[in-house]
């Protein structure tokens, strides 16, 4: 996880009291944190600070914390920080709008300062767990990458295989090789002679189709 000193919070509440209890709270923590007074200026510091979470009051004036979350949702999308919505709005439809519009934890004002805590540490789990796996898709995907690249000059996998019905060599879109050179070039693996159990039992018998060790 990412350590709790590399974390950035961005505070939105347009009430400065409590914005300095708050700021306060979370930087005792050891969290980097950057306060904005109202939804428009929480915009700019987005694009500025990059967040990981954002605590946003709802009834803001300017752009409130509904719009703010809306945006930063449908903008960034996968990128788009933790957010918690805070709000003296305690109905049940009211916490079904702040989720269905896309904020991630709903707390209703006033709200007990330890409470919160435990949500924003929850909101960072979540958030350094989904930066871990985007690192590791974007590294699989670069290893994938590098694996086609180190084919590319060896043939496609799949590539059509001629072999000719004379001398028996084979191509793979390029010069004809003996089939041994071939697979050794391209695997890796040395290759020897060696009879199949099914040419061992044909060349134990004769043209006439008797063991040649027959006597009769």
């Amino acid at each position: 996880m990412k350590p709790i000193s590399e974390v950035k919070i961005l505070l939105v509440e347009d009430d400065p009291f409590f914005m300095r209890v708050l700021q306060r709270r979370i930087t005792s923590e050891g969290y980097q944190v950057e306060t904005a007074a109202d939804g428009r200026e929480g915009m700019k510091l987005i694009v500025t600070f990059e967040p990981d979470l954002v605590i946003s009051d709802w009834m803001m004036p300017e752009v409130d914390g509904l719009e703010l979350c809306q945006s930063v949702k449908t903008g960034l999308r996968e990128a788009a920080p933790y957010f918690i919505l805070l709000t003296a709005k305690g109905e049940i439809s009211d916490k079904l709008l702040g989720l269905e519009t896309g904020a991630d934890d709903y707390l209703t004002k006033p709200c007990d300062q330890g409470e919160l805590m435990a949500r924003v540490r929850a909101g960072v789990r979540i958030v350094s767990l989904t930066q871990a796996l985007r690192r590791t898709s974007a590294d699989l995907r670069m290893a994938l990458a590098e694996q086609v690249a180190t084919r590319g000059d060896k043939g496609p996998v799949g590539e059509a295989l001629a072999v000719c019905p004379s001398c028996r060599k084979v191509s793979v879109g390029g010069a004809w090789e003996i089939l041994d050179q071939l697979l050794a070039s391209r695997s890796g693996a040395a290759a020897w002679r060696q009879l199949c159990p099914d040419c061992v039992g044909k060349q134990a018998l004769d043209v006439g189709g008797r063991p040649l060790n027959d006597a009769a």
